[in-house]
């Protein structure tokens, strides 16, 4: 039972009880918290320290980086004869933090005569393009680098060589097909698998080039938003720059950010991931989803908080608008997903003009979760020309079937869980049905069906501020290390606990085990007539301290919960 359309299916970690204890003596911390090290790959005593004690000793040196030897020669040459160097970066947040970063390395080794610059993404689309490199030339640019984009980038490099400008690229995304022809490319995914800089993020490889440039360890804090934001797996080398980063940011007292912070009600000493991916992170993206993100540069790089301050307010404004524009495409596609839509379908793909193609992939996400399928929106623009984002689910592989449907695309491109796509819109129709055949194939057999992955099953009694004060450790929470979700089976709801409450949440007490909490569930609702009869409950939850008229408490912050079906199940309880 749940707030979504969908039922939740509870997937709970099962951990050996020797390995965990083993684990747990060697640390010195309780046998859930070893479990909740385990479940994270933490598994051994070595790990399971770094995980809790991120440093920047666990940081790799970045000339371990295939190209960065090569690409801090060429910007010496560039330093010694006085050349022009332009930064070319993308237009979202990991874009944007990683020119700024590059950009500020490359002022500080001495590079005088250097500029930033990125696409605009109503008008040029992602990436650079070779446009682009003949304004550049006509700049009388000697070197491009760039940020966040370029391992696809043939064209551009193509051009760049015509015109006898080098170029350097530093991206992180997966190669498709052959490499452009530049002279150097940094991108840890050429690096293999085993990197411990494979899963970092654009910001990130930009900083690994700026401090093999200074040997400074310098914008950590842009790396954490850059990171945080691109929802790479934060766990080994992105760990520890987001933990690093995020505790920087207070003492860093960047103007931009701290007027960023200000306009999103967000206290920068207390600062958070959570905080970084849903209060700071979108109002810098927002200049970019609806043209270009110099505003975003312009902020990160200001140098007083007047300065900061009307950025970071228009920053806020964007922010905004984009909300009610994603609003509005999210109800139209709603209203036509009433009319059309039926549980057998296996895939969505929906197509109108008018919609602003900066936002589709943002209610392309939210209609994944609410119907929990792959989802296909196209806007089609006044040439009749679509532009479309794709959002999967984890069972489907987005890119091949691209692929599998690319006789009815201009261009395309992403990977598993992503993509986008050009589509003239007299092919919509088409591609609509080669992707639901396609998903067809792909889910055949598959019930499609949300889980929630539970970490430990536990009693009340281990609920206590030692157990939260661990959690903490636990932090920076987001993809690929979520914040710990326990479940208790068989808990009694208070009588006369159950409460709806303003905004469509829901609000209860649970007893089990003779003690009891305070819950929350967010947009549950919509549970709340079918609650208020039920005694019994199975409840998955994340317990959170919570401060009311100056009272601080542990309340449970409910995941899910259901009418209880006893302690059955798989066990993944600690002692």
């Amino acid at each position: 039972m749940n707030s979504g359309n969908t039922t939740l299916a509870w997937s709970c970690a099962s951990c050996d009880r020797e390995t965990v204890r083993a684990l747990a003596r060697e640390l010195d911390i309780p046998p859930l918290v070893a479990q909740l090290l385990i479940v994270r790959g933490a598994a051994t005593p070595e790990l399971g320290s770094r995980f809790l004690n991120p440093s920047a000793d666990h940081l790799c040196d970045p000339f371990e980086l295939s190209g960065v030897d090569h690409a801090v020669e060429r910007l010496r040459l560039a330093r010694d004869r006085h050349e022009n160097v332009l930064v070319f970066g993308d237009y979202d947040v990991d874009g944007i933090t990683g020119t700024a970063i590059l950009y500020n390395a490359l002022k500080d080794y001495g590079i005088r005569s250097c500029a930033y610059d990125m696409p605009n993404r109503l008008e040029e689309g992602y990436g650079i393009n070779p446009e682009r490199v003949y304004q550049a030339r006509d700049q009388n640019v000697n070197l491009i680098v760039t940020v966040d984009n370029g391992v696809t980038a043939r064209e551009a490099a193509e051009a760049a060589r015509a015109a006898g400008i080098d170029l350097v690229i530093t991206d992180h995304h997966e190669p498709e097909g052959q490499l452009p022809c530049a002279g150097i490319i940094i991108d840890p995914k050429l690096d293999g698998a085993g990197h411990p800089c494979h899963e970092i993020c654009g910001a990130a490889v930009a900083f690994k080039l700026a401090t093999a440039l200074t040997g400074k360890t310098s914008d950590l804090d842009l790396v954490a938003l850059g990171t945080v934001a691109d929802i790479v797996p934060l766990r080994g080398e992105n760990r520890a720059l987001v933990a690093l980063g995020l505790r920087e940011a207070p003492a860093r007292l960047r103007p931009g950010l701290i007027k960023l912070a200000q306009v999103a009600r967000v206290n920068l000493e207390t600062l958070t991931a959570r905080n970084v991916a849903y209060q700071l992170a979108p109002r810098i993206n927002a200049g970019g989803r609806l043209g270009d993100g110099i505003a975003g540069m312009d902020l990160i790089l200001a140098d007083s908080l007047e300065t900061a301050e009307p950025i970071a307010r228009e920053l806020d404004r964007a922010n905004t608008e984009r909300r009610d524009i994603e609003t509005a495409i999210l109800e139209d596609a709603h209203a036509e997903l009433r009319e059309t839509f039926n549980a057998q379908q296996r895939s969505i793909v929906l197509a109108r003009r008018g919609w602003h193609q900066g936002v589709i992939g943002i209610v392309a996400s939210r209609l994944q979760r609410h119907f929990y399928r792959p989802v296909a929106l196209v806007a089609i623009d006044g040439d009749g020309i679509g532009h479309g984002s794709i959002r999967g689910i984890p069972e489907f592989d987005v890119s091949s079937a691209l692929t599998a449907c690319s006789e009815f695309l201009v261009k395309f491109g992403g990977h598993r869980a992503a993509g986008g796509l050009t589509i003239a819109e007299a092919h919509i129709q088409a591609f609509q049905t080669a992707f639901e055949y396609e998903a067809a194939r792909q889910l055949d057999g598959n019930e499609l069906r949300r889980s929630l992955a539970v970490d430990a099953i536990i009693s009340f009694t281990q609920i206590d501020g030692q157990l939260l004060r661990y959690i903490d450790l636990l932090e920076p929470y987001g993809h690929g290390n979520a914040e710990p979700v326990f479940c208790t089976y068989g808990a009694e709801i208070v009588p006369q606990s159950c409460r709806l409450l303003r905004g469509g949440h829901l609000r209860l007490a649970l007893r089990s085990d003779g003690r009891q909490f305070q819950a929350i569930g967010f947009q549950m609702g919509d549970l709340y007539d079918a609650l208020r009869h039920v005694p019994l409950v199975d409840a998955a939850f994340s317990p959170q301290l919570n401060t009311y008229r100056g009272e601080t408490t542990i309340q449970l912050v409910l995941k899910d919960i259901r009418p209880a079906r006893g302690a059955g199940g798989a066990s993944g309880d600690a002692d």
